[in-house]
């Protein structure tokens, strides 16, 4: 399947199961009480075009941070499964296609393990509307706004948006300013 079929078939951890540990590393650990989640990293093909895989996931987990980033602790771990591919499509060129391929599958695997943790029911935001700020003006709210999550997010936006144009980056970018308080 692809990222965007496959990121509706994650199964979540039940809100009422949720028990979150103080940082995202540790919340994570309610994943080893959760066996439905282990076929989630199985739900794509990571052997593709890496350029077009690291597409995928950046879109696709703009998609899902839009959908369920609502207040700090779910933005913050939603921008880790955007920043995390992100990242990754900018080594891709320097290691080898098999430690790429690699890190594309755990790559998609961390993602879906925050979704599995921190999201609801609605996996992606479909439908997005147009947006009056241009990327220019997204950088210097950023700035302004001062948390280093939300310019650390809104430069992996717009680096992804360049390279590969979804309007998914630049709501994301847009958004994030109203669920991390201002410096």
């Amino acid at each position: 399947m692809t990222p965007r079929e496959a990121i509706i078939r994650v199964p979540i951890v039940s809100p009422n199961r949720r028990k979150y540990a103080g940082n995202i590393t540790a919340s994570l650990a309610m994943l080893a009480d959760h066996s439905e989640f282990a076929s989630a990293i199985g739900l794509i093909d990571t052997s593709g075009d890496l350029t077009s895989l690291v597409a995928e996931l950046t879109e696709v987990f703009a998609r899902v941070y839009l959908a369920n980033a609502h207040d700090i602790r779910s933005a913050i771990a939603f921008i880790h499964a955007v920043t995390s591919p992100a990242a990754l499509g900018n080594i891709t060129f320097h290691i080898s296609d098999r430690t790429a391929h690699a890190a594309v599958r755990y790559a998609w695997q961390s993602g879906c393990a925050l979704y599995a943790c921190f999201g609801g029911e609605t996996a992606v935001v479909e439908d997005i509307g147009p947006l009056t700020a241009d990327a220019e003006e997204l950088v210097e709210r950023a700035i302004a706004h001062g948390d280093e999550h939300v310019i650390k997010f809104t430069e992996a936006c717009l680096h992804r948006h360049r390279l590969s144009p979804s309007p998914a980056y630049l709501a994301a970018a847009d958004h994030v300013r109203a669920v991390i308080p201002q410096r």
